[in-house]
């Protein structure tokens, strides 16, 4: 289902050759023409894009022929990047005078060379895209009109938490559940566990939080401990997040042995709820030691357990029956949909709609989630031609029994129809794992840094990327929003959503798990680590190949792997925290770096050298102790939006001339000094959105 959505990097492309600046520098290179021949090339591809995209499941010619072309509009977007930065260092160089840092590593260019080298790789790109223009024409594809223009996400008047105010159709479960866990007492081991099973997107996750939330269960039991399990059921892990839990502590614990300790003291003597959510770990072995574990508390403790998978229910269950999730019935389907659909509005004002609305219901078959995204879909279109277009379409011509398949049938149909710049961004997601907290800010970070927010001034960027966010969790792309502290929001996908996003960038993105054979398939552009293992892996003989990589995330502890990811010419994001002791000097040919986090590493000097970084948004290096040293030109990144030196001890003292940095929106903290270009006067002209301390310095 790999879907091959070039209508966003096409934008981005013709959006990059639309700007002032890079057209006077292709001028003054005496390149304007080569790029005039390339904006043409693009506007002629764009402008079928949109019909091409639709008809890409039916015919494996456009299919290939779109993956053709989005291979060489990447190409293009990374030479366009590389003007541009170009553009950016000769203005810097202006600026700062021929002693500077980057006027000494500019100057080690052979200018001549430069313009020659961009002068072939633009013509080798316009080459091959006029070869896949002239094949558009085998397709019979219509040309439209495609707005390059960024379509703004509709604005609501909510905050960014949206909540769900109705549960539809489980009060009766939620009751049943309820009166298991008031009236059992365990007579075996003190535990009593409670299985509740059904298949992905009834509402299972949902269920078990309305019964944890109840006011009845919180005066029940003396503590109450939710984690959720997902497809990695190591006990280690387990054990030290039941703990984390209950009182924060437990990251200091790396064995077993003094971990379950530490379990069994929290637990000792306490009746305790346990919730286990998303289990899939069908060894018998693994669900004795854990369950050996918890046998400690007093009796009335209880587990939860929902999972997809009978044999699991079955296996782990004490207590009969099993509780089957069901689907909803139609008159509950119905209210769901028209929720979401039509809002605080009558359902009477829009009759026309209502029994188009309740064919598209039933296509859903009784599943929660795909309901609410096709409702929330529907909220937007107010044409009874649009309705009955998602009605009829070709997508449901799959006559698949209602299951995962069927499922991911809706959620695709939902998915078609965001723009295109709300579907990159989410797809982009499946680089995280399932069940993963995606913290909003740091999703926006990495939005901004990939080029997925359409253009808009530095300063209107993070509003956008808000926007973005609020919008893919009113449809139901993300979920269990929760704001853990002031502006720390985090979510998370369901897992048939991010089944969804992988299977959409499933030759773009590659997660590597340790012990696991690593397959590369496609033009990999983002990576990411195994987050949860601190096992060492190694890179395989494909791996060594990528060459491509806009993303590396995830790479905690991975020195013996940083010289793979230095080599990664275009590279937009590196995450390496906790794994060097100094900056590598290469890190200066990462000339598109735009988020860089180095967060809990022993550097003590942030070098000179790193101020060539001009592209850099995001620059991460809190909590590194050790640090006690910016860069003194650091005046000079003036594309910097966030810089994070939270605990940064050491510390004393900033750079000078702080208030230049012009798009800097997010400071951690401010070392305040005596002198002139040091003092807290810096920083009046700046539109800093987030409180910051103060400390004094030196």
């Amino acid at each position: 289902m790999a879907d091959l959505l070039l209508s966003a990097l096409v934008s981005t492309v013709v959006g990059n050759l639309n700007t002032s600046a890079l057209q006077q520098f292709g001028v003054a290179w005496g390149l304007g023409a080569e790029l005039d021949n390339l904006k043409s090339t693009m506007t002629s591809i764009q402008s079928v894009l949109q019909d091409a995209e639709e008809k890409q499941w039916n015919t494996r010619a456009i299919r290939d022929w779109l993956g053709k072309l989005k291979d060489v509009a990447r190409d293009a977007d990374n030479v366009l990047d590389e003007f541009a930065t170009e553009a950016l260092m000769r203005k810097v160089e202006r600026e700062k005078g021929a002693t500077s840092q980057v006027s000494r590593f500019f100057s080690l260019r052979n200018r001549l060379i430069f313009r020659l080298k961009m002068a072939r790789e633009l013509k080798n790109v316009r080459d091959r895209l006029d070869a896949i223009s002239r094949e558009r024409s085998e397709f019979h594809l219509s040309e439209g009109v495609i707005n390059t223009e960024v379509v703004d996400v509709q604005r609501r008047k909510t905050c960014s938490l949206v909540k769900e105010s109705v549960v539809y159709g489980r009060d009766e479960e939620k009751e049943k559940v309820i009166e298991v866990l008031l009236t059992n007492v365990s007579a075996q081991d003190n535990l009593a566990i409670y299985a509740i099973w059904g298949m992905g997107g009834l509402g299972k996750t949902t269920l078990a939080q309305l019964v944890y939330n109840d006011a009845r269960v919180k005066s029940h039991f003396e503590l109450r401990i939710w984690v959720c399990v997902s497809d990695d059921f190591q006990i280690i892990r387990l054990v030290r997040a039941i703990i984390e839990s209950i009182d924060g502590s437990g990251r200091d614990l790396l064995e077993l042995d003094p971990l379950q300790q530490r379990l069994q003291e929290k637990l000792r003597g306490r009746r305790f709820l346990l919730v286990l959510d998303d289990v899939w770990n069908e060894k018998h072995e693994e669900w004795d030691c854990l369950k050996h574990m918890l046998t400690c508390g007093a009796k009335g403790s209880m587990l939860i357990v929902t999972t997809r998978i009978e044999t699991i229910a079955r296996m782990m269950a004490t207590v009969l029956p099993i509780h089957h999730m069901g689907f909803l019935s139609d008159d509950d389907s119905w209210s769901l949909f028209k929720g979401r659909a039509f809002g605080m509005g009558r359902v009477e004002e829009k009759s026309e709609l209502e029994a188009i609305g309740k064919e598209i219901v039933k296509k859903c078959g009784g599943v929660p989630l795909a309901i609410k995204a096709l409702g929330s879909l529907m909220s937007l279109k107010s044409r009874k031609s649009d309705w009955e277009s998602v009605e009829k379409s070709q997508i449901w011509d799959l006559d698949l029994p209602i299951g995962k398949d069927s499922i991911l049938l809706a959620l695709k149909l939902s998915y078609n129809h965001l723009p295109p710049h709300l579907r990159q961004c989410f797809a982009f997601c499946c680089v995280y794992p399932k069940d993963h907290d995606l913290e909003m800010n740091k999703l926006i970070q990495l939005w901004m840094a990939n080029g997925f927010i359409p253009f808009k001034e530095p300063s209107e960027s993070y509003d956008f990327g808000v926007d973005i966010f609020n919008e893919l969790v009113w449809r139901s792309f993300f979920q269990d929003v929760k704001e853990e502290q002031p502006g720390y929001i985090t979510c998370k996908m369901h897992d048939l959503m991010h089944d969804l996003a992988q299977s959409i960038m499933s030759h773009e993105c590659l997660a590597v798990e340790s012990g696991k054979d690593v397959k590369v398939a496609g033009r990999i552009i983002h990576m990411s680590f195994d987050w949860n293992s601190s096992q060492a892996f190694s890179l395989n003989e494909d791996l060594c190949k990528v060459r491509s990589l806009h993303s590396c995330l995830g790479t905690y502890d991975r020195k013996a792997s940083l010289p793979f990811f230095l080599k990664q010419k275009y590279l937009r994001v590196l995450d390496f925290r906790s794994v060097v002791q100094e900056v590598p000097r290469s890190i200066n040919n990462l000339k598109h770096l735009r988020y860089l986090d180095m967060s809990r590493s022993k550097i003590k000097v942030f070098p000179e050298s790193t101020t060539c970084l001009l592209n850099l948004q995001t620059l991460k290096l809190d909590n590194c102790y050790s640090l006690c040293k910016l860069p003194n030109g650091m005046k000079h990144m003036k594309n910097l939006m966030y810089l994070g030196i939270t605990n940064c001890h050491s510390l004393t003292h900033m750079p000078k001339g702080m208030g230049q940095l012009t798009c800097l929106q997010s400071l951690s903290i401010f070392i305040v000094g005596q002198k002139n270009g040091y003092q807290v006067s810096e920083l009046k002209g700046l539109n800093l959105r987030n409180k910051f301390g103060l400390a004094g310095g030196q």
